[in-house]
């Protein structure tokens, strides 16, 4: 296993982390004609929310950002880049913000994905999330922490 340590980003890794997500859904966007633009407003989202990246001794391997909304946590972006995919890190990612939900006093933290990110719903649903909503192609899931 690759050690990996924890940063919080800065303006100056908006490229970086743009360039991981982007490599991260690169398939996805390949198969799924309505999936989002996940990349756009990255310096914003650094701005507004947390964003933690996963760093190894080869560079960033992942980026989850995450903020309170009302009274939940929530996961606005979560990404693995594909040469670190298989080693954990998405799992490592989302307790990272887990944690930061308890201590803030969040009973659940919860996400969005696209239906038809089945491999995607499947490592969640591993990780102890719950689908809670599917409305068109847009599936919540939740879980209680």
């Amino acid at each position: 296993m690759t050690d990996i340590r924890f940063v919080n980003a800065t303006q100056e890794d908006a490229e970086a982390i743009t360039d991981c997500i982007a490599a991260a859904y690169s398939s996805a966007r390949k198969t799924i004609a309505d999936l989002p633009d996940v990349t756009a407003g990255i310096e914003q989202d650094i701005s507004d929310h947390r964003v933690v990246l996963a760093m190894t001794d080869a560079g960033l391997a992942g980026v989850v950002i995450f903020d309170m909304l009302d009274t939940e946590m929530k996961i606005f972006n979560l990404a693995v880049s594909p040469k670190a995919q298989g080693q954990g890190i998405a799992g490592k990612l989302l307790v990272r913000a887990e944690s930061e939900a308890r201590e803030a006093g969040c009973m659940q933290i919860v996400l969005r994905t696209h239906r038809q990110m089945r491999d995607t719903r499947a490592i969640y649903a591993h990780l102890g999330w719950f689908e809670t909503e599917i409305s068109g192609n847009s599936v919540e899931m939740k879980k209680a922490i």
